[in-house]
């Protein structure tokens, strides 16, 4: 029998959960925590983001921390929080993981950030109707979008 690494342990937890909090860190050393839809490939975790703030604290301080939690970030009490280094994908890279989290949140993928839902921060709401429909039926990354691959451990 075969024991499972460290690695493998924190990969199958997180692929049981719908949702993660990711936290990155701004230069001072500030925790910002956001929930994440998130796809775990590999030894990796992928998620989508929008370029701004968030990238460019990835950009400055590559290191995060993932815990399973709920669509509003609520941290179960059970839940273990994992180590991780972000990098900003792009080309065919980032088009393969975004499909990859398109086949796992299926319709919502595209369609759940351009809606208004109570307790959830949209960063698209500026869009106008025309471009959410457009995004909608959208399968490849947004032109405002990132993809970020974050290597666990």
């Amino acid at each position: 029998m075969q024991k499972r690494t460290q690695r493998e342990d924190v990969l199958s937890e997180l692929s049981n959960a719908r949702y993660a909090m990711l936290r990155t860190y701004r230069r001072d050393g500030t925790a910002v925590d956001t929930p994440i839809w998130f796809e775990v490939q590999a030894s990796s975790v992928v998620f989508r983001t929008k370029i701004g703030p968030k990238t460019k604290r990835l950009e400055a301080r590559p290191d995060i921390e993932l815990t399973p939690c709920d669509y509003k970030g609520q941290i179960r009490s059970d839940a273990r929080t994992f180590a991780g280094q972000a990098m900003i994908l792009s080309g065919a890279e980032a088009e393969e993981a975004n499909r990859a989290l398109h086949r796992r949140y299926g319709w919502q993928w595209n369609v759940v950030p351009l809606i208004k839902i109570p307790g959830v921060t949209n960063v698209h709401a500026s869009l106008s109707l025309r471009e959410r429909l457009r995004r909608a039926r959208d399968r490849k990354v947004w032109p405002d979008s990132a993809i970020v691959r974050i290597a666990i451990g």
